[in-house]
């Protein structure tokens, strides 16, 4: 019977947010994922309704995304998911299998071309090499040709920059991660920036509006903390300064890294000590509407 079962995403403690894109607010939600088994008549072993779920083209097995939660009524002695170990809580969704860090990471190409796939093979080697669970806000990576650039909310990233080189992949996997850290010091980290840097530059120099070239301030001083710690303060300024994108946020960051140090503590912006639960967006794909 097991050998029959696949896999279905079920999205669970959803939560919504207003997030100010070009100028315009925009409504979202993320939310958890839990995996359902499926027999091969498309319902799940624990009963759970099909509209709920978003079957995937993968068996059921301990081995697929070992980070995500198995659905407790889905589990049952001699299933590849195995049972929940010893000290499992009934209050919580399902159970993590193990698995290396790099296997935590869902990475997808959105039309499957050659390119894409170019790219989904290079953020895999980057994630194979090196633990970047701490990074993981959120789980799940789109590599798509059809944009430019990368977009966070979903994390979505043109395959040449993870292609290219593995310091690229490293250095804009962890920049569109960093988009993830929430908390009042992001706002307030924001304020700051404003009246530090009333009048920021426009792109390539800076992000395409102000407001977002002072958020930037924050999102690439974290950046650089963390692809410092990873692969060294030098290979990382170099690296930041080959990216071709904003380029006066991260000479500011370079040039005078102490400043920066400080005004993170300040707001309290910090890669955390402990692997974050990760979350994945909901929603339409609102970037590419007008």
């Amino acid at each position: 019977m097991s050998g029959s079962l696949s896999t279905a995403e079920e999205v669970i403690d959803r939560q919504a947010k207003i997030e100010q894109f070009r100028g315009r607010e925009i409504d979202f939600a993320t939310g958890r994922v839990v995996l359902h088994a499926l027999r091969c008549d498309g319902a799940a072993l624990c009963g759970r309704h099909g509209e709920h779920l978003t079957p995937i083209s993968q068996p059921w097995d301990a081995s697929y995304l070992p980070h995500l939660p198995r659905c407790r009524g889905c589990l049952a002695p001699g299933l590849p998911g195995g049972l929940p170990p010893r000290g499992y809580s009934q209050d919580s969704p399902g159970w993590l299998g193990p698995g290396a860090p790099a296997s935590g990471v869902d990475v997808r190409a959105a039309s499957g071309t050659d390119e894409e796939m170019a790219g989904v093979t290079g953020l895999r080697r980057v994630l194979a090499e090196h633990d970047l669970r701490r990074w993981m806000f959120t789980d799940l990576v789109m590599v798509d040709g059809s944009i430019r650039g990368g977009f966070s909310h979903p994390l979505t990233i043109r395959p040449g920059l993870l292609a290219e080189r593995p310091a690229s992949a490293l250095a804009t996997f962890l920049h569109e991660q960093l988009h993830w850290l929430e908390g009042p010091g992001v706002d307030e980290a924001i304020a700051e920036a404003s009246r530090c840097w009333p009048d920021p530059p426009p792109p390539p120099a800076g992000a395409h509006d102000a407001r977002s070239t002072w958020l930037h301030m924050s999102v690439c001083a974290l950046e650089f903390q963390s692809l410092s710690e990873i692969i060294g303060p030098a290979q990382a300024a170099t690296e930041l300064r080959e990216l071709g994108r904003y380029s006066w946020i991260y000479g500011q960051i370079i040039e005078d890294s102490g400043w920066f140090a400080r005004f993170l503590r300040r707001h309290g912006l910090n890669v955390p000590e402990q692997p974050p639960v990760p979350r994945r967006y909901c929603g339409a794909d609102w970037w590419t509407s007008s």
